[in-house]
């Protein structure tokens, strides 16, 4: 609540300082500080791998982001943003690491009119602002950040029409899916397995609001934390009725889970109940990452929706917002995964 006041009043200084020449832009970021803009940038880097598709979905271009942390290539690589968008994989990489430490010479290099950074450690803004770089600050991870990553987006741009567009289509799928779920007697018991080696690292605490799915994840534990790694005995105990695995989790496939032991007295697998997220879960953070919702919702509770052909339009018109991209069926089938999910229960009958 107290970063949607920030950026609500963000809005009114946003249209106080824009004026009829539209030349200054000011608004406040995650950190509580009042950003000032000439203009909105030209050059931009962002320190993590949803920025520059947050922000060219407000803006409506890619032209304008120039560099993204080392994360960014295998987000985009290998899937439906490489498609869509090609240039995002001539960006700069060499901003920052696997992590979000920044690469100030690198940086540098690139000359940029503005830097997208967390906030959740001053220690990776201070060398930015050190070397008078202009900083906007993004906080994580809860779902109010997700919507306000738009706003700041359209602050940043001036393009604040895009970004309340776009929430509104978010808060227009949340309040069906809302209704719907309501029909639900008791939520599904749901894993989300991410990495399985000797033990089994799964997501606890994400940013996704699982009660809009009919779903509750057994591993939540309001920690804050992101991750829990579990073993076998204690998988068992929670005893998923569904295993769902992440979209950026590209090396792990349901087969794997289908075929390993320490699965095999689940109910997810005995089932065949193990699916693979679509791809426009790929990011947590990106602007039709609501699409996971309505998925996940459909894969849990089939029964609630007896259109099954209702999804797939639902998905091009996303992209044809978002992306202003004309997507194809094929690019559908690919987006849903449907080669990796072919073993998994009803999976082509459900999404139509």
């Amino acid at each position: 609540m107290r970063h949607k006041r920030r950026l609500l009043a963000a809005a009114a200084m946003l249209l106080a300082s824009m004026g009829a020449a539209q030349a200054e832009v000011t608004f406040v970021d995650h950190r509580g500080k009042t950003i000032t803009l000439k203009e909105p940038p030209k050059r931009i880097v962002s320190m993590f791998a949803s920025g520059p598709l947050v922000y060219s979905a407000v803006e409506g271009t890619t032209e304008h982001i120039v560099g993204v942390n080392v994360k960014g290539k295998k987000t985009y690589a290998n899937g439906i943003y490489e498609e869509l968008m090609p240039e995002l994989m001539k960006l700069n990489f060499d901003v920052a690491g696997d992590g979000f430490a920044p690469n100030v010479e690198a940086i540098l290099a690139l000359k940029p009119d503005l830097v997208f950074q967390w906030v959740f450690d001053p220690k990776i803004i201070e060398p930015l602002e050190r070397v008078n770089l202009q900083v906007v600050g993004w906080d994580c991870c809860t779902n109010q950040h997700r919507r306000d990553y738009l706003m700041l987006a359209g602050y940043t741009s001036t393009r604040i029409d895009r970004a309340q567009t776009i929430l509104a289509t978010q808060d227009k799928s949340w309040k069906s899916l809302t209704d719907l779920v309501a029909k639900v007697d008791k939520p599904t018991g749901m894993l989300v397995v991410d990495q399985v080696k000797e033990s089994i690292q799964v997501v606890a605490n994400s940013s996704q609001d699982f009660a809009l799915t009919g779903t509750v994840n057994l591993a939540a534990d309001n920690s804050g934390e992101w991750w829990r790694t579990i073993d076998a005995e204690q998988l068992l105990v929670w005893n998923p009725q569904i295993i769902v695995i992440p979209a950026y989790a590209t090396d792990l496939k349901p087969a794997d889970i289908y075929g390993n032991a320490m699965f095999a007295g689940v109910d997810a697998v005995k089932n065949k109940r193990v699916y693979k997220f679509p791809q426009f879960n790929r990011s947590p953070d990106s602007a039709e990452i609501y699409l996971s919702d309505e998925w996940l919702a459909r894969v849990a509770h089939p029964d609630l929706f007896p259109d099954k052909k209702a999804f797939k339009p639902t998905i091009t018109d996303a992209y044809k917002l978002i992306y202003q991209k004309d997507i194809t069926e094929d690019q559908v089938k690919s987006i849903l995964e449907l080669e990796q999910n072919k073993e998994s229960t009803g999976y082509n009958d459900i999404l139509g």
